[in-house]
């Protein structure tokens, strides 16, 4: 098996990017589950806001700017930046009515133009963090370093992705083979077999326990606030039920305030939501001011 450099994924990941550009800012039209969880995450952002104004805020991984802009239009000076050219092109042309939002482009796992205690607010939301790959934890560093305050992570969970990896490998190895990799130890390693097998499969990730990111926060200085498995009840819900339900303002709101309760059980984040960015963490840095 051969690995990739450091170079060579960062390459990947940025042509991966770019070919989805085109298509990300209408995922919410498409799936009421994934409006689902951008509603939640929102919930989660603004509850980190917590009313104050002109805050610094780094949007790391933000692509066509699903946050960074609503953000920027509240008047918070929000920089937004993403391993993608095409993506920061479309979050530029979405946001030309803004004036507080700077682009850069670039990797969460070098933030060096970036000061310590830079941000008050860092958010790593949709699985930036784990397309990191096996410098996840060089890229968490990063991302705690420029936070003055508050973080809010959004992963894959890993015990949700396993069962996706069951399928492939039923179709391909006639045994399970990529799941016993995830399952130990939370990373795929996409080798020039698993591209030749799928073409279209994601570059290589890092998928997390609950327990592990947490930890991880600690030792870099982070007390852990809130987590949740953000959709982890839409999943379960049938899409027309949940189209009904986003019809109705108010039963909408009903609704997404009981999901949040439903996500936040402990059961509930060690399972997950099926698919990605489905284990949601809140942390304040040490000594961090509200």
């Amino acid at each position: 098996m051969t690995r990739t450099t450091d170079t060579q994924h960062l390459s990947v990941l940025e042509n991966y990017w770019n070919g989805r550009a085109d298509r990300e800012a209408g995922r919410e039209g498409v799936d009421p589950r994934k409006r689902v969880h951008t509603d939640l995450l929102w919930r989660e952002i603004w509850r980190c806001v917590g009313g104050r104004e002109r805050l610094t805020i780094l949007d790391a991984g933000g692509g066509t700017g699903r946050f960074s802009i609503g953000l920027a239009e509240a008047g918070h000076h929000v920089v937004h930046l993403d391993i993608s050219g095409k993506m920061l092109t479309e979050a530029r042309r979405r946001s030309r009515h803004v004036q507080t939002m700077r682009f850069v482009q670039g990797s969460i796992t070098s933030l060096g133009v970036f000061e310590d205690n830079a941000f008050d607010l860092v958010l790593c939301l949709d699985a930036p963090l784990s397309f990191c790959h096996d410098r996840y934890e060089q890229a968490l560093g990063e991302l705690v370093r420029v936070c003055r305050s508050t973080l809010v992570l959004n992963v894959f969970s890993r015990l949700a992705i396993v069962p996706l990896g069951v399928p492939f490998d039923v179709k391909h190895y006639r045994r399970l083979n990529t799941v016993h990799q995830v399952f130990d130890t939370g990373t795929l390693e996409v080798t020039e077999e698993l591209r030749r097998l799928q073409p279209s499969i994601m570059p290589s990730w890092h998928a997390f326990m609950p327990d592990e990111l947490a930890a991880m926060l600690e030792d870099e200085g982070c007390r852990p606030v809130r987590a949740s498995a953000p959709g982890a009840l839409a999943c379960l819900v049938e899409p027309e039920t949940l189209r009904e339900i986003l019809d109705e303002p108010d039963l909408y709101e009903e609704y997404l305030e009981f999901e949040e309760r439903y996500d936040a059980s402990p059961f509930v984040r060690g399972i997950a939501c099926p698919g990605g960015s489905g284990l949601l963490v809140t942390a304040q840095k040490a000594n961090g001011t509200r």
